[in-house]
């Protein structure tokens, strides 16, 4: 009897401690309430960080400077002018003059050199220029009456780059002094000259041009008729040019 108590006693002694612990498993688990740090609510579930924008990707990605296109305009393009620099300049040039006029001559080749000075921190330029030429003119009766022209005068003129590039525009004018040799009747005096063109910066020192130069002036020199010898009139020379310029 005794016996039979000892075992009861302690198969319910066990029954009551398995089932505690049991329960203190599965309570967590059956509740939802339980966590490891015993405050009784449920861990967040961990936040996945947000993927990258391919646009924004794109906009930030550094482009390799070797790829056309992609760098900035290197300090020797445009125009010196234009960052703030002056400074000295000497241009040489050729082409072919067209005459334009009463009694106007055959056209002829022509060359110049030029002279000038450019503001600190301006566009704008003072120089000096001379354009030498021949000429024909035809002379009654089945005759002709030639010789050389030279011309000399002051300009002022104004640049600009395309865009900040290489590429320019430039144009100038200004007063002139002409004279005459070789010819029958020879002439001197004052006239107007302009000049118009693009251009392309080599480099810091070196740059070619091509472009357009006119004269006009008032003379008596090449009258195809005898009878109007010593009678001015107006004539204009045309002249498509190209040449190159060194800057100092």
């Amino acid at each position: 009897m005794r016996t039979a108590i000892l075992v009861l006693g302690l198969v319910v002694g066990v029954a009551t401690l398995t089932g505690g612990c049991a329960t203190a498993r599965l309570g967590p688990v059956l509740s939802g309430s339980a966590s490891d740090d015993g405050s009784g609510s449920r861990p967040s579930a961990p936040t996945a960080a947000p993927l990258p924008d391919p646009g924004a990707m794109a906009a930030n990605r550094v482009v390799p400077c070797d790829a056309p296109m992609a760098c900035p305009c290197p300090p020797q393009c445009g125009l010196p002018c234009e960052r703030g620099q002056g400074g000295w300049n000497l241009r040489a040039l050729g082409g072919l003059a067209f005459w334009g006029g009463t009694d106007a001559a055959d056209d002829c080749s022509y060359f110049g050199a030029d002279v000038g000075h450019s503001f600190c921190g301006s566009c704008w330029s003072l120089g000096g220029f001379w354009r030498t030429h021949t000429a024909r003119f035809d002379r009654d009766p089945a005759g002709e009456d030639g010789g050389t022209w030279n011309h000399v005068g002051l300009k002022l003129s104004y640049e600009r780059s395309l865009g900040g590039g290489r590429w320019y525009v430039w144009g100038g004018v200004g007063p002139e002094y002409f004279w005459t040799t070789d010819y029958l009747d020879d002439d001197s005096g004052f006239g107007v000259f302009g000049e118009a063109g693009l251009g392309y910066v080599v480099n810091r020192h070196w740059r070619i041009l091509a472009g357009v130069n006119v004269h006009g002036m008032s003379t008596d020199v090449g009258r195809r008729s005898p009878a109007d010898d010593g009678e001015s009139r107006w004539l204009w020379i045309v002249a498509p040019v190209v040449g190159i310029q060194f800057d100092f």
